[in-house]
Formats: structure tokens, sequence, C-alpha cells
């Protein structure tokens, strides 16, 4: 439930990001869009301006005015422009040839007019066209329009118009490729934590209950009373090997009731415990350095498989000649301390977050399942806290934080 939670969590923050994402790309393009469709408005205008107060000079009425100082004047800018002829003069040009715009009719012709005037009527639907008015020559002082310069989008505008369209693309192509992933790693995490768990679980049972089958075995000789006594008692305590490990698998996946849990007794437990399964021909010692008991809030069977894996490890790091692993409890005011400490061969640095990963491992035959479980069980379940210190050639540190 908690996996799902995060899952539908980060997919939440994913599709948000994206939409804020296109949210600003699309601001920004309207924006750029904006400014410079009001640059071209404010060009027009002042040409506009500009020529309407020239062609009130009675002098300057013909169109040779117009073609030679204006038209050369509009060919420099980068968007399409019509201008239209309203004054009629008995010709048949009522618009001068387009600028900026490429129309492959014949010239003159009537598709070549009829695509002009739609032009036009585009560029009206979206821009307001500006006149160019003048002296009408009767010396009165009256102004008639002459010209109309119609225009539209350059090139540029267009295509920047198409970014919302692509941002929206590839944020909704973003989404898909990150959930995918994710939901891929999820399974590969899980198939991971699946098989370690078989495996781990095969693990933890093989040795009682080969202990069981050897000591049944046995049980079929005759033999005296007191050797028989003394393999009932070896039984049981196999047998209560066997309770602890169905107890330690079935606490794992629930909801653990915590109670007053003694330290240094649970550690002490769990080195005798590991000190008693060295091989015979083992010279490792596992060093307790505890002083007063110290007790939290915990289970003592999830916290001693935890304890368990750490010295585990430990034991398979360190040469079985010279191995020392050492265990301290610091006591402050705030938070209790438990550092295992041995002089094995390290870990690599850029290896010290990925021990914890369900599937990691740097063992020819591990399942990378122990310190994940040892995580969970300390942070998930105990809240505290369990991180690499120092590791080197000559040794690791991990330190375990239970905060009061």
């Amino acid at each position: 439930m908690k996996n799902f939670k995060l899952q539908t969590s980060i997919k939440f923050v994913l599709s948000t990001f994206a939409i804020i994402m296109a949210i600003a790309v699309l601001w920004i393009n309207s924006t750029v869009i904006s400014n410079l469709r009001e640059g071209n408005r404010r060009q027009i205008e002042k040409i506009a301006e500009y020529y309407s107060k020239e062609l009130s000079d009675s002098e300057k009425l013909d169109y040779t005015y117009f073609a030679d100082v204006i038209l050369p004047v509009l060919y420099n800018f980068e968007f399409p422009i019509i201008i239209t002829n309203e004054i009629n003069d008995g010709s048949n040009i009522d618009f001068l040839p387009p600028i900026n715009i490429d129309i492959k009719e014949k010239v003159n012709s009537q598709e070549y007019r009829d695509e002009v005037y739609r032009l036009i009527k585009q560029m009206d639907e979206n821009f307001i066209p500006y006149e160019i008015t003048g002296d009408d020559g009767s010396g009165e002082g009256r102004q008639i329009v002459y010209h109309k310069i119609h225009y539209g989008d350059q090139d540029i505008i267009r295509t920047i118009a198409l970014l919302p369209y692509l941002n929206f693309g590839f944020a909704i192509l973003f989404i898909t490729i990150a959930a995918f992933g994710i939901q891929l790693i999820r399974i590969n995490e899980r198939n991971s934590i699946y098989a370690g768990m078989a495996k781990e679980t095969a693990h933890q049972l093989g040795t009682p209950i080969s202990s069981l089958m050897g000591w049944v075995e046995l049980l079929k000789e005759k033999m005296l009373v007191k050797r028989r006594n003394k393999i009932l008692s070896s039984m049981k305590n196999d047998l209560s090997r066997l309770s602890e490990i169905s107890d330690r698998f079935s606490k794992i996946g629930s909801k653990v009731n915590l109670k007053t849990v003694n330290i240094k007794s649970l550690l002490e437990k769990v080195t005798m415990y590991m000190s008693e399964r060295l091989p015979k021909s083992s010279k490792t010692k596992i060093v307790l350095r505890l002083k007063n008991n110290t007790n939290l809030m915990g289970d003592a069977v999830l916290l001693s498989w935890a304890f368990e894996n750490l010295i585990k490890n430990s034991i398979d790091a360190t040469n079985p000649e010279t191995g020392i692993i050492e265990l301290r409890i610091d006591n402050t005011n705030s938070a209790i301390s438990i550092f295992f400490k041995d002089n094995g061969k390290g870990i690599k640095r850029k290896n010290w977050n990925d021990i914890f990963r369900p599937g990691f491992s740097t063992k020819k035959r591990g399942w990378g399942l122990g310190l994940s479980l040892t995580q969970r069980i300390i942070e998930d379940i105990h809240k505290g806290k369990i991180v690499v210190t120092d590791s080197s050639k000559n040794g690791t540190t991990i330190k375990i934080t239970f905060d009061k």
C-alpha cells in the first residue's frame, strides 16, 4: 500500500511538473507572438501616418511618389503585406504586387487575383488594415483614403504558434515514459524482492531443518537416556529457531506492536548465537563494547534479525584468520547509536547507498536482500536511520541511530 501511494505521488508530481512546464512555455510563446505582432503593427502604423502626412502635400499625389518612396521601405519588412488602391483612377490595378508573399498562380490571371483577395480577407480577419490618407486635391482640405495596407504574420510567428502543441505532445510523452519507467523499476524491484525472499526463507529454514533431520536419524539408533535427552534439547532449540524464523517473516509485512527492548541484552544474545555458528576453523572475534543497559521501543524479533544480518555481512567481509567485529553503543540525551565495525575488505564509496537497495549485492552468490530487509526494519518499522559512516580497505563502520 505504501509503495502504491509513493508511486501515485511520483506520478502526480511528474504530471504537475509537466503541466506547469507546458503552461510556462505557452505563456512565453503567447508573449513572444504578442510582442512580434505589436512590433509589426507599430511599424505599419508609423508608415501609414508618415505617408498620409506626405500625401497631404498636393505635389506628392501621384503614384510615382508612392512607388518610388513607400514601396522600397515596405520591401524591407519580413511580414506579408498587400497594398490596395482605394481610388478609382480608371485602371484595372486595384492592388499592388504583394510583398513577402509567394503566389503560385500566373500573375494577373483571375486565379492570381482570387488568391490575393482571399489573402486580403484572411489578413483583415486577424489585423485591422491601416489607411494611407491624403488631400483630395480640391483645395478644400478634405482627406480621402488612397491606399490600405493589409498585413499578416511572418513565417516565424506561424512557426512559434505551433510550439504549444509540440510542448503538450512532449509533456504527454514525458509523463508516459516516466510513468512506464517507474512502473518497470517497481516491477523489477518487486521481482528481486520475491526472489530474494524465497532464497532467504530457504536459507533461514535450511539450517534448523537439516539439523532436525540429523537428530531424527540419530534417534533411530540405540543410545543412553542422557544422550537422547541432549538430542531432544537440541531439537527443541532448532524448533524454537524455526518458530522465530516464522515469526520474523510474518512481522516484516505487517504492523508491529513495539515494546520496551533492552538493546544490551539483545546484542549479547545475537552475538552469542552468531559466535556459536562460526566455523570451528574461524578465528573471527565478535567484541562487545557495551556499558550501561539501554532500552528503546521496538520489536526484539525483528531487531535481532537486523543485527544478525549486519554481523553476518561483517563475517563474510573479514578474513577468518584475523577478523574482528566490534559492536558499540553510544547513548545520549537525544538518541541511541549502535556501531557495527569490522576490519574487512570495505565497501566502495559509490556503493554506500546501493547496498541497501533490493537485489544489489557484491557477493558472487549474494541475493541482495539482507541489508534491504535490515533497512526496512530499522527505518520503516522503527523510524531509525542506518548509514555507512566509513569504509576503506581497512574495514567498514555502519551506524544505526534511534531517536529517543
